[in-house]
């Protein structure tokens, strides 16, 4: 094979799923090649290990904010850039991304940062060239999945479910921080949008909860509107008259404990005095309180990703239901976080650098669930070892 057949990916962030979208892209085909990049040796380092085939991977130490020369020169050669680090760096990588004609996607969450990525749209495709943010479990994934019965149905209602959890909960909060803990706190927090009565409405993170008993984990759980996860669902349903939420499963007495803390301001995000040892300080709670979840909510690599899309609607006038329900474990060198979020991104990236005959992208800026196709989706999480994929 000769190096123009290789496809190159440039993923930026050499974490947890970054090395997850690598070892998809690097596992299931044979003419892929990764560049990684992070500004830590030892995470770089680490990335490598993980890969059965390192003789594919590169490293490269460096920052990603502001963009600099050799990071637009890695992003020129990729047939596609995948960003694995905080949303907040995201703006800036897609603008790099397009100015240069390289194909981009991401993990997303943010819902302002996805709306300024999206007003680039007509700059992709002046540039003949795709992004699509919001990839990854939910926003993502889940999304995607609830697109199942589009093609045939006339839709009522979407109600999304998705939670990644610990197999042997502990403590208080029954939980285990499986991503950036940032990000959790940006999903808790958030307003979060959701469509209902054909209008676009805002609600407050943690709040609407529910219990749910007949999920593909035996037991109770609660669920409760967290942001992010509609990605555009909401706005685009919401047009249709099609009512559209998205839901965070975690065990019951995890949202009290969180709304407790937040109302008492441990996730203010404004300096507030502290005296010590009669110095003064200032302190960001938000940080304080991230920091101590951090230390004190670590993961054993033993977790699970429990996830529902349900939808309702009509066909041919009849009113129909169907639902897909998701379960994964953690196996051998990925958790169940990194695998539902590292391989559904991944599949993304391959569909952006053309590898799917079947899944062709038009150019512009998108998110997942406007043209990836489902069924596609779902035979290449099974292919790569996602089997609890369940639809009724």
């Amino acid at each position: 094979m000769s190096a123009s057949d290789i496809k190159r990916f440039l993923i930026i962030g050499a974490g947890r799923q970054g090395c997850a979208v690598a070892a998809f892209l690097l596992e299931q085909f044979d003419n892929t090649a990764i560049d990684f990049v992070d500004c830590s040796a030892d995470q770089l380092s680490q990335a490598v290990k993980l890969q059965k085939d390192a003789s594919r991977v590169a490293t490269h130490e460096l920052g990603v904010s502001p963009v600099g020369d050799a990071l637009k020169t890695l992003m020129s050669d990729a047939a596609c850039v995948v960003s694995c680090v905080p949303y907040r760096f995201n703006l800036e990588l897609t603008q790099a991304s397009v100015a240069v004609g390289t194909a981009f996607c991401d993990l997303g969450g943010n819902v302002g940062t996805v709306a300024a990525q999206l007003e680039l749209d007509a700059a992709c495709k002046s540039a003949n060239i795709a992004i699509a943010p919001d990839c990854g479990l939910a926003p993502g994934l889940l999304n995607i999945l609830a697109e199942y019965w589009s093609a045939e149905w006339d839709y009522k209602s979407v109600r999304l479910y998705c939670g990644g959890l610990p197999q042997n909960p502990k403590g208080v909060m029954n939980y285990a921080l499986t991503f950036n803990v940032c990000g959790l706190l940006n999903e808790y927090l958030d307003d979060c949008e959701v469509s209902r009565g054909g209008k676009l409405e805002v609600i407050p993170g943690m709040s609407e909860p529910e219990r749910l008993n007949d999920l593909a984990l035996p037991g109770e759980f609660e669920a409760f509107a967290t942001s992010g996860g509609t990605s555009r669902g909401a706005k685009d349903y919401a047009a249709k008259g099609v009512d559209y939420i998205y839901k965070t499963i975690r065990h019951p007495g995890h949202r009290d404990v969180i709304v407790a803390m937040w109302e008492m301001g441990f996730f203010d995000t404004k300096a507030s005095s502290h005296i010590s040892a009669n110095e003064s300080h200032e302190l960001v709670p938000w940080d304080v309180s991230g920091s101590i979840m951090e230390m004190n909510m670590p993961s054993d690599g033993q977790d699970l990703v429990v996830a529902r899309a349900a939808v309702e609607g009509t066909k041919d006038g009849a009113p129909v239901k169907g639902e897909i329900n998701l379960i994964d474990y953690a196996v051998d060198r990925f958790t169940a976080m990194e695998r539902t979020t590292g391989f559904p991104t991944a599949i993304v990236a391959a569909a952006l650098a053309g590898m799917y005959e079947k899944q062709p992208v038009e150019p512009g800026a998108r998110v997942p669930f406007q043209f990836m196709d489902p069924k596609l989706v779902i035979d290449e999480l099974v292919r790569s070892g996602i089997n609890g994929i369940s639809i009724r």
